[in-house]
C-alpha cells in the first residue's frame, strides 16, 4: 500500500469520493472541507506554501488525510490501514496538533503514534436527518441574518467559541460572522418581540447533504425551545432546497443539545473523537 500527497483538493476528492460517499453523512466533514477548498482553488497552481492544506490518500482511496493549518488532521478510512498511514506520515515529516475522526479509527492512530502524549479534547457524535419531525415551535420568526445583525452575531460567535473551548479573537469572530452573513448562510430565530434569541448556520455541503453548525442560544434564552425551533426550521429549509439530508456534530458530553437534535429527527450515524497532542 502506498500513500501520496495531492496538490489539488479536486484531484483528491476525485480519488476518494466513491469510498467516502458510501457513508456520506458520516464523512460529511472531509467531504465538506474538500468541497470548500475546491471553491478557492486556483487551477494549475501546483505550489505548496507553508499554510497550504495537507491533502493525502492511499492508492486504493480507502484512507483520506486532510489538514488545513492550524487545525487537526482529519482522518477517514479503515483502521486496518492505520499502520501504513502512520509509517508514511512519519517518513514524510508531517506534524499536526491532533487528530479528528471516527472514534475507533482515531484510537488506532493514537496507539500507533504516542498514546502517552495525546489526550481526548472532545467526544462527538455525528447525526443525520432525512425528515424533520412534527413538533411544536416557539412563537416567533425565522430568517437570514442581515448586515445590521453583525455586531450581535460577532458577540455570539465569540461566546460559542468559548463554550466550545476554542476561544477566538473579536477580529476572527467578526470575520466569520461577516462572511457567513454575506454568503446568506447564517439564520436567526427571533421571538414575538422581534429580538434575536437563537442562531444556526448552513455549513459544509456535500453531493447530497448539508451540515448545520454554529448553533447558539444566549444563556438568558436557553431551555425555552428557541434552539429547537431554529435548528428545525433551518433543517426544513435545507431539505426544501433539494438536499437529501442534513448532518451535524454534537458534543457527546452535552446531553441537552443531543436531546434537542434527536427530537427534531436527527439520528446518530457514528461517534467521532478529537484528540490533541500534549505540548
Amino acid at each position: 500500500m502506498t500513500f501520496r500527497r495531492f496538490t489539488s483538493a479536486g484531484k483528491l476528492l476525485e480519488h476518494v469520493k466513491e469510498k467516502l460517499e458510501v457513508e456520506e453523512a458520516k464523512h460529511s466533514l472531509p467531504l465538506g472541507i474538500l468541497a470548500n477548498l475546491i471553491k478557492t482553488e486556483n487551477p494549475g497552481d501546483e505550489t505548496q506554501s507553508g499554510d497550504a492544506p495537507f491533502l493525502a490518500a492511499n492508492d486504493r482511496g480507502t484512507m483520506t488525510l486532510i489538514q488545513t493549518p492550524p487545525w487537526n488532521l482529519i482522518a477517514a478510512g479503515s483502521p486496518e490501514d492505520v499502520p501504513a498511514a502512520v509509517e508514511w506520515l512519519k517518513d514524510s515529516g508531517a506534524s499536526f496538533p491532533g487528530i479528528t475522526g471516527e472514534k475507533e479509527l482515531v484510537k488506532a492512530f493514537i496507539q500507533e503514534l504516542n498514546p502517552e502524549n495525546a489526550s481526548v479534547f472532545m467526544r462527538q457524535r455525528i447525526y443525520r436527518l432525512d425528515e424533520v419531525n412534527p413538533l411544536p415551535r416557539q412563537k416567533g420568526t425565522f430568517g437570514k441574518a442581515e448586515h445590521g445583525d453583525l455586531d450581535l452575531v460577532t458577540d455570539w460567535v465569540m461566546q460559542f467559541s468559548e463554550q466550545a473551548l476554542t476561544p477566538t479573537s473579536k477580529e476572527e469572530a467578526r470575520e466569520l460572522a461577516e462572511h457567513s452573513i454575506s454568503e446568506n448562510r447564517l439564520y436567526l430565530w427571533k421571538n414575538e418581540e422581534g429580538t434575536p434569541v437563537s442562531m444556526a448556520k448552513k455549513a459544509r455541503e456535500t453531493a447530497h447533504g448539508a451540515s448545520v453548525n454554529l448553533v447558539f442560544t444566549p444563556d438568558e434564552y436557553k431551555r425555552q425551545g428557541y434552539a429547537t425551533s431554529c435548528v428545525a426550521a433551518l433543517s426544513e429549509l435545507l431539505l426544501s432546497e433539494g438536499f437529501h439530508f442534513c448532518s451535524l456534530y454534537t458534543d457527546l458530553d452535552n446531553p441537552v443539545s443531543n436531546s434537542i437534535y434527536t427530537k427534531i429527527g436527527y439520528r446518530p450515524v457514528a461517534d467521532s473523537v478529537d484528540y490533541r497532542f500534549n505540548a
